[in-house]
């Protein structure tokens, strides 16, 4: 049996509900109403353009386990820009990866340029950090707090 093409899929996206469902569930809602996805090279060179440029390196610091800042280099890191606004924080510990971002310097800008779905954006930020931060025991999970999303530990998702 042969497989839809997006083009076909294209023209019968709006035809029922159903049909929605089904073609939703092979491709992604950007493509079927003509967004443009950007590709993992587009996505990295913006986001070190204009988002990994903003850390400000010196306002960089190592924290505790209880949220602290440390004295002592850690595995947990916290990154901020010049005003000394929160970006990023991640854990490399093998046994307790995470990485956790800013909601508003992050999130927000990443959905202003691209408008992609949850999903798409998580398997682009999994990619880099891959390639950057060298996590790969991360896995997408949005948390509740208001200023960051955070990519957690495989051991925590069933």
């Amino acid at each position: 049996m042969a497989e839809i093409t997006l083009i076909e899929a294209k023209k019968f996206y709006n035809s029922s509900e159903e049909t929605k469902e089904f073609l939703l569930t092979k491709f992604s809602k950007e493509e079927l109403e003509g967004k443009t996805i950007p590709t993992q090279e587009e996505f990295d060179k913006f986001c070190e353009e204009n988002i990994f440029s903003q850390i400000d390196y010196s306002k960089m610091h190592f924290l505790t386990t209880n949220e602290n800042i440390s004295k002592m280099p850690t595995s947990r890191i916290e990154l901020r820009n010049s005003k000394g606004e929160y970006i990023f924080e991640y854990n490399y510990d093998q046994e307790n990866q995470y990485f956790k971002y800013s909601y508003e310097r992050v999130y927000l800008i990443l959905m202003n340029k691209f408008s992609l779905q949850d999903l798409d954006l998580n398997k682009r930020m999994k990619s880099m950090l891959e390639t950057r931060f060298n996590l790969f025991k991360c896995q997408p999970k949005r948390q509740d707090h208001p200023d960051y999303w955070c990519l957690g530990n495989f051991s925590t998702i069933s």
